[in-house]
């Protein structure tokens, strides 16, 4: 498995073949690496229009070595909310900072009365202005599997 080589909080590298024509070859791969757990916390008003699921926070934490990059593009499959929290991949807390646990915030998301909900997430990497690779998290309300699906989303 190749590995970036520095221990720098974070790291992302391109393995990549350039033609002659300075086009990269579809095959490059990313490599994410560094010394410190990535966190972030997102609120779910910007992706669900549910005011009762929107007044959820998730916060995510992972090592950068474990992103899922797929070869050939800079993003990740898109997972399901539900998943992550369900697996424990994900915390949610309320609308005052506290947490709640994942099957009461899974009941919320189920709820008949209030429309099912469905939302995905993706880790990106990305060039930012200063011309250097930054992490990103991606989401959207629509269920993992249909953002998987469809060609304008995989990339």
């Amino acid at each position: 498995m190749d590995q970036p080589p520095n221990d720098d909080n974070y790291t992302a590298e391109i393995f990549a073949m350039v033609r002659d024509t300075g086009r990269i070859v579809d095959d490059f791969k990313c490599v994410i690496g560094g010394t410190d757990i990535l966190e972030t916390d997102f609120s779910l008003d910007k992706i669900f229009s549910n005011p009762t699921v929107g007044a959820h926070t998730i916060r995510m934490q992972r090592w950068p070595r474990d992103l899922d990059l797929r070869k050939g593009l800079l993003s990740g499959n898109w997972k399901d909310i539900s998943a992550i929290v369900s697996c424990r991949d994900a915390s949610v807390f309320d609308d005052k900072g506290a947490g709640i646990p994942a099957d009461e915030f899974l009941r919320i998301l189920e709820d008949p009365d209030n429309g099912k909900e469905a939302a995905a997430v993706r880790w990106a990497v990305r060039l930012s202005d200063s011309e250097k690779l930054v992490i990103q998290l991606h989401g959207l309300p629509a269920a993992a599997a249909v953002l998987n699906g469809k060609p304008s989303y995989k990339r």
